[in-house]
């Protein structure tokens, strides 16, 4: 019995050499086929990522403005399979932008403001007109930039600080989904005492420029204290309102500010003609 016993564990010992030989190549097996699926899981990835900015390449040349604006983001940020090219991402933004894409022109506000060496100088009132251009389809972060220009005034813009103004577009933003940074600053303007009640309330509604032209009964009351101001008639310009449609309403209801020299140049490079200029310095409700 003892020699029958111990011939199983003899055996056993024998074997065990060869179960950890078995063993390790088990595991260097896996290790290396782990290290297979990643790299197969790599260059799956790096494959479409090639496929997508083909193909995102493709829409862009054909003219979409989105595309053309993905495809900055790629270049300039070095993802979605592009390899990192400010020049190329440039060029991307720039034709984007000239398409009126929103997103494009506040980006080209912020290079021209801040420089973007070497390929964009630093330029703020070259920024300035991308800055309105964008601003002018309602895009809330560019309203809220415009916003924050009036509320402190900015010498390099040639902008006056205006709370007024300010006001206007930071309520302009503030009606859009997730402006919360614009609410705020509503809110600490009133706290402030630099606007009023009624010019923090982003909630109510408010008859503009544009609302007026489109349908005649929104028209305020003539002799109302209901003159346009500034930021109306610029909503009124950068909104696609013709110069001459905008004379009419000035002559009918006035204007609430001055028309100074440098209040006169930022309408004039916002599209208001010599008639329109004449007509606001003229109005009787103006300041």
């Amino acid at each position: 019995m003892a020699a029958n016993s111990a011939e199983p564990l003899f055996a056993m010992n024998l074997r065990r050499p060869l179960i950890r030989v078995v063993l390790l190549r088990e595991v260097r097996f896996r290790a290396m086929l782990v290290c297979v699926i990643a790299a197969g899981a790599s260059w799956a990835i790096a494959a479409a990522q090639a496929q997508d900015i083909a193909s995102l390449e493709k829409q862009a040349k054909k003219g979409d403005a989105e595309a053309q604006y993905e495809m900055a983001e790629a270049y300039l940020n070095g993802t979605s399979g592009a390899s990192k090219d400010s020049k190329q991402g440039l060029e991307w933004l720039q034709k984007a932008a000239n398409l009126e894409h929103p997103a494009a022109q506040n980006a080209l506000w912020v290079m021209y403001r801040n420089g973007f060496p070497p390929s964009i100088p630093k330029d703020p009132k070259q920024g300035l007109e991308w800055l309105r251009k964008s601003s002018g389809h309602q895009y809330a972060p560019a309203e809220y930039n415009l916003a924050l220009l009036y509320r402190d005034g900015d010498g390099e813009t040639g902008i006056p600080r205006d709370p007024h103004v300010a006001a206007s577009w930071f309520r302009k933003a503030a009606r859009q989904p997730g402006s919360t940074k614009s609410q705020a600053s509503l809110g600490e303007m009133l706290q402030k005492g630099l606007i009023t009640e009624r010019e923090a309330n982003w909630q109510a509604a408010e008859p503009t420029v544009a609302a007026t032209v489109a349908d005649p009964r929104k028209e305020p009351r003539k002799g109302a204290a209901t003159a346009f101001s500034l930021g109306d008639v610029e909503t009124g310009l950068t909104g696609g309102i013709t110069s001459k449609r905008m004379t009419t309403l000035v002559q009918k209801f006035g204007v609430d500010f001055k028309l100074s020299s440098v209040t006169r140049k930022r309408l004039a490079d916002e599209g208001a003609d010599n008639n329109l200029l004449q007509t606001i310095s003229a109005s009787k409700r103006s300041l």
